[in-house]
């Protein structure tokens, strides 16, 4: 399993299995002390079935990341490839669940470049039952939540686009990669702004 951080391919779906496992261990570790302490002193009642209570907790802090992280499936390889193609030599992240106090979206990709972010966030937002009527005001409302985020980070002037297809999104990338602009660690300073609110 090799190790991805947030804004790689393939978070999603390392980010499954990590979660899963540490469940597993967080359960299995508090049933075992549970038991360790019923069958070494006979009775339900004694420290180790507090310690295994408290066990519980992380453990269920731990499934409900898990829960959150199965809502989602890391980008196949076309599709990656895709985006990496037209991103060319600048600054872009994948695999970016952003959760709101509305609901939570699933941005595919996002770059940076001339002070401009453009984020493709295609189909509906995830725990919505919203038909394409109200997609436009989702990926508004999608819009003025990631201004905030990068303005809070002290960021201004920085427009931000989000597309609810693919195929307009990558040709804005394209539109992008022809312009002189922002040098790139600064283009990765603004991603790494809203890598900071991503699941």
């Amino acid at each position: 399993m090799d190790k991805r951080v947030k804004g790689e391919w393939g978070y999603i779906s390392y980010q499954r299995k990590r979660v899963l496992l540490i469940t597993l261990v967080l359960y299995v570790c508090a049933i075992g002390v549970y038991l360790f302490g019923y069958y070494s002193l006979k009775t339900p009642r004694n420290l180790f079935t507090i310690i295994a209570v408290l066990g519980i907790l992380p453990a269920s802090k731990s499934m409900v990341n898990l829960i959150m992280f199965a809502r989602f499936k890391s980008l196949s390889s076309d599709i990656y490839k895709s985006y990496s193609e037209h991103a060319r030599d600048m600054c872009i992240i994948y695999e970016m669940p952003f959760t709101t106090y509305e609901r939570t979206y699933f941005a595919e990709a996002a770059l940076c470049k001339n002070k401009t972010v453009i984020c493709s966030c295609p189909g509906k937002a995830a725990n919505s039952k919203d038909t394409n009527v109200n997609m436009k005001q989702n990926m508004k409302k999608l819009t003025e939540h990631l201004t905030g985020v990068i303005n809070n980070e002290g960021y201004k002037d920085i427009i931000v686009k989000v597309y609810d297809n693919r195929e307009d999104f990558i040709k804005r990338a394209d539109e992008l990669s022809g312009l002189k602009g922002t040098e790139p660690k600064d283009d990765r300073a603004v991603l790494d702004s809203l890598l900071s609110v991503v699941l």
